[in-house]
């Protein structure tokens, strides 16, 4: 039914209209204006037509393309007053009189008229908004795959497409999801663009269930690897699930679209639009690509990613160390290397600071390696932190950091200096004291609480070197000068130190060569009752054979010894002919005891105790026959696990004493906890004694201490019959010393406990002619 508009001049005609128009709606209309409701044709006079001919005008290029008809009813003589607008302001004309057959024929003409050209306007508007969403479309994936190509991670690359989507498009709500292979089959949601932040919070998306949350369009566009349109979700029953809350957040249509992105991973992009049937074919397909270039491009950033990781893990291998994650030895000699690259383009300066723990070695050894790995981590740290902002602080290795301080002559401390060598040293030797006293401050880890110590060597660029890669090794000379000197405190190298270096380097190497060979042996030092003369203990010492005949004391070997981790080796030796020795030895004085030295790292060596029962049960020999000496500086390195460590020898039936007591520290209420029966007085008291009062007097003080605390002092560095005789006066109950005997080998000392036995006149007296 088509609405027609009707004014002619005579009223009767409208009952005419109406007889021959029954199925169409009429309005008739005398008011010269036209109707505010919507028509498809007008039947005019020619008066009424002339009146309303500028506003039916404006009316009719509104309604274009599509054709609003106008039908002319005429007398006529009225025919040439618009005959030059026929089929253009006029469509047909009728001339009275009319008949009706006619009329009806001519308006259902104009009303088909009428209706084919809304037809084709529809087509073109339809036409026209699939051009807009297609170049839309084109759009928005050349946007997209300009920002797939700038894409620096995965999470910025997804979330800078999906911006892109919404930006470009009236699209209302995107996401991108990774099908999972978990009990749910769930989709995980990476990242969403639009103002739909609430539905998303409760979006359940399913993939593989049997399930109507893995029937809609997500999951069927993962499973069936195609896209899948809702152009409706309110009439769309495969929508139903999230139906009502997709309605009140204003979605009306959803494409998704399935992503296959690398190693067989699934993944969705989801898009939704508040219009329904807002997706075209050619929009699909575009968005299809869209999808195809974001996979390609998560795809392409992970193998980069990947590439990234796997070319930085290299460089971290080959650069960094992997337990502290500083700097290696290689990146160190880059660094020095750059230095000699720099010095002729630019007047360069540098200090090189050769870090070396004390006491880490004893921990490490005692406690494992993973509470020596957590030390040193800690000890990265701390040297990051005391160093300034600008040096390299680097690990070379064990227990070994380096610091590269590095200068040049606009820097202020250099450029205020008339000698910048004096400027660079004084800079290193401000941050060397820091580092050593920050590294004696202690370590906590978990509920233990480790002491370190450190020893420092400075080298300087170009002044002790114009080889910036020779600085390290002259750092390392002045290091062990400062070990060398107890530690604690730092050295600056010197020419005179590489002399040094090479004479300790050979003994290195001697020292080594003389464990392979067995070179080490025992000689004994006996312990004498200072009142009878009988032999109590032998001490058993260390010596080095030489392949010249000669025997070397430790003075000249056992820091060194200590040094290489060697003691370890030599000490088991020494206690296997010790052991051996004291056997023999018994059968001519069957209470003879033996008194065997124990060092810092023997005494955290974890089958220490093992060893010493080993030996006894080979030897067939008590516990109570072995004298354990311990320094007092050994006992200050770790106060509490050294005394844990005396108990549980005590517990086993081993003797304690202290050696060179008075060289260290040792308070008197430490010593009464200890399970200590021997105090042994460092020789250096009995020096001078008795010319010197002051070094008579400490030696009866400690004497009287001894006695007050129930403890046997032995009197060290016995040499002349004065000191023996104030010794005897002094009730001092037992003495060591050249007096009585040197150090000697064990067939030695067998014939000298036989010669003694069997010339009881010998007992209280000098024993130097049988030495």
């Amino acid at each position: 039914m088509a609405r027609l508009f009707v004014s002619l001049g005579h009223t009767g005609n409208e009952r005419i209209f109406r007889d021959v128009l029954p199925d169409h709606d009429l309005e008739f209309s005398r008011s010269g204006r036209l109707p505010e409701e919507p028509f498809d044709v007008a039947v005019l006079d020619l008066t009424t037509f002339t009146r309303l001919r500028r506003d039916l005008r404006a009316l009719r290029r509104l309604n274009a393309p599509a054709v609003l008809p106008v039908l002319l009813i005429l007398q006529q003589s009225q025919m040439g007053q618009v005959r030059e607008l026929l089929g253009n302001e006029i469509n047909e004309v009728l001339l009275k009189p009319v008949s009706s057959a006619e009329l009806a024929a001519r308006v259902d003409n104009l009303i088909r008229l009428r209706s084919l050209s809304l037809q084709q306007q529809s087509e073109l508007d339809t036409a026209q908004k699939d051009r807009t969403r297609t170049n839309r479309a084109y759009k928005v994936l050349a946007a997209c795959n300009e920002t797939v190509l700038r894409g620096d991670t995965e999470c910025q690359l997804i979330s800078a497409v999906l911006e892109k989507l919404i930006e470009l498009s009236d699209y209302n709500l995107v996401w991108m999801g990774i099908a999972r292979e978990d009990d749910d089959h769930s989709v995980d949601v990476l990242a969403h663009a639009g103002e739909l932040e609430p539905y998303m919070k409760h979006l359940v998306v399913r993939w593989k269930k049997n399930d109507d949350f893995s029937k809609g369009p997500a999951g069927r566009a993962i499973n069936e690897q195609r896209p899948i349109v809702c152009q409706n979700v309110a009439t769309d029953p495969e929508f139903a699930p999230w139906r009502e809350a997709a309605l009140a957040h204003g979605i009306a249509s959803t494409l998704a679209l399935p992503l296959e992105i690398d190693d067989g991973e699934k993944g969705l992009l989801a898009i939704y639009s508040a219009h329904t049937n807002a997706f075209t074919a050619d929009e699909i397909m575009l968005l299809e690509r869209l999808a195809a270039n974001l996979a390609f491009g998560v795809s392409a950033l992970r193998l980069r990613t990947n590439l990234q990781e796997q070319r930085t893990l290299a460089w971290n291998r080959a650069y960094r160390d992997s337990l502290t994650h500083l700097p290696n030895r290689q990146w160190v000699m880059e660094e020095l290397n750059k230095l000699d690259a720099e010095l002729s383009r630019h007047k360069r300066y540098a200090a090189v600071l050769f870090v070396d723990l004390d006491g880490f070695k004893r921990i490490n050894d005692s406690l494992g390696h993973e509470v020596g790995d957590r030390l040193l981590y800690q000890v990265a740290g701390r040297l990051r932190n005391i160093a300034r902002e600008e040096d390299f602080v680097a690990r070379l290795g064990g227990d070994e950091f380096l610091i590269l301080m590095r200068f040049d002559a606009t820097d202020e401390a250099i450029a205020a200096s008339l000698t910048p060598r004096n400027a660079v040293a004084e800079a290193a030797a401000r941050l060397a004291q820091r580092l050593v006293e920050g590294l004696q401050q202690s370590f906590v880890d978990g509920e233990m609480e480790h002491h370190l110590g450190t020893s420092i060597g400075i080298s300087l660029y170009p002044d002790d070197t114009d080889q910036a890669s020779s600085l390290v090794n002259c750092a390392d000379i002045a290091m062990y000068e400062a070990k060398s000197a107890g530690g604690g405190d730092f050295r600056f190298y010197y020419n005179d130190l590489s002399v040094k270096q090479r004479e300790k380097l050979v003994l290195k190497n001697d020292l080594h060569r003389a464990v392979h060979d067995g070179a080490f042996s025992a000689h004994f030092q006996p312990i004498v009752d200072i009142e009878t003369g009988q032999v109590e203990y032998v001490e058993a010492l260390m010596r080095l054979n030489r392949q010249d005949g000669t025997v070397v004391s430790p003075v000249e070997f056992l820091q060194t010894l200590e040094e290489t981790g060697l003691i370890s080796r030599t000490g088991q030796m020494l206690l296997e002919q010790a052991g051996h020795t004291l056997a023999q030895c018994r059968e001519v004085e069957p209470n003879l005891r033996l008194a065997l030295n124990l060092s810092v790292n023997q005494l955290w060596q974890a089958d220490l105790v093992e060893q010493l029962e080993q030996m006894l049960t080979k030897y067939n020999l008590p516990a109570a026959a072995l004298m354990l000496e311990v320094t007092e500086g050994s006992m200050i390195s770790d106060v509490r696990k050294v005394e844990t460590f005396l108990e549980r020898l005590h517990a086993q039936g081993f003797e304690i004493a202290i050696d060179d007591f008075g060289t260290g520290y040792s308070s008197l209420s430490r010593l009464r906890a200890l399970p200590v029966s021997k105090l042994k007085l460092d020789k250096s008291f009995l020096t001078h004694v008795p010319e010197q009062h002051e070094n008579l007097e400490m030696v009866k003080a400690v004497l009287q201490m001894s006695r007050s605390l129930n403890l046997v002092m032995v009197a060290e560095g016995v040499e002349t019959e004065e000191q023996l005789e104030i010794l005897r006066q002094l009730k001092c109950p037992l003495g060591q010393g050249y007096l009585f005997a040197r150090p000697m080998p064990s067939n030695e000392l067998l014939a000298y406990l036989l010669a003694k036995k069997n010339r009881p006149e010998l007992a209280g007296g000098s024993g130097a002619d049988l030495s």
